[in-house]
């Protein structure tokens, strides 16, 4: 949540035309390094984290999917919302998901849990958090309440995957 948190002096929240690679790299580049302080402790290259983060999210940028943990849908129609917010959530939980599985492969037992933990919970993540979001611009007529929305996406994925993480780094140390 501090990464995405510390993400937001460098990207503003946009639509998806708005934000491209340069996001996608200074974005992946944040989360990355907030995760690598905590991951530093418990695997031996903890700077594939970042280096992975940095090429997914840059990719990303480039793609029609965009970076979509600071993007906002332009339509305020929930179903919509719900519908490619877990769509997208989980084509961008894949990409995430395989990439970060290369940093994690040869350090972490069963690591390949991570590829289909990754893609559920940014499904479960980006949809909720657009939908909150979508309700929240509604109530207020403000864009800023998309911040709110895609925060608890960040809560959600990030509470989620540490969890999952934290119990792959378990496994592997008993």
């Amino acid at each position: 949540m501090a990464g995405f948190a510390l993400s937001l002096l460098w990207i503003e929240i946009g639509e998806r035309p708005d934000l491209g690679v340069i996001q996608g790299i200074l974005g992946g580049m944040t989360i990355g390094i907030a995760q690598w302080f905590v991951l530093r402790q418990y695997i031996i290259q903890p700077w594939q984290w970042i280096l992975t983060s940095v090429i997914a999210w840059g990719l990303l940028g480039h793609s029609h999917l965009g970076v979509l943990g600071w993007v906002a849908p332009r339509s305020l129609d929930l179903g919509l919302r719900l519908f490619y917010g877990c769509r997208d959530g989980f084509l961008i939980g894949l990409w995430l998901g395989l990439w970060h599985w290369w940093a994690l492969r040869l350090q972490v037992l069963k690591s390949h849990r991570w590829l289909w933990w990754s893609p559920c919970f940014w499904s479960i993540g980006l949809g909720a958090g657009w939908v909150l979001g979508g309700i929240l611009r509604q109530l207020s007529n403000v864009f800023l309440a998309e911040v709110i929305g895609l925060s608890l996406t960040w809560v959600i994925v990030g509470g989620w995957m540490g969890k999952i993480l934290t119990h792959l780094l378990w496994i592997d140390k008993n």
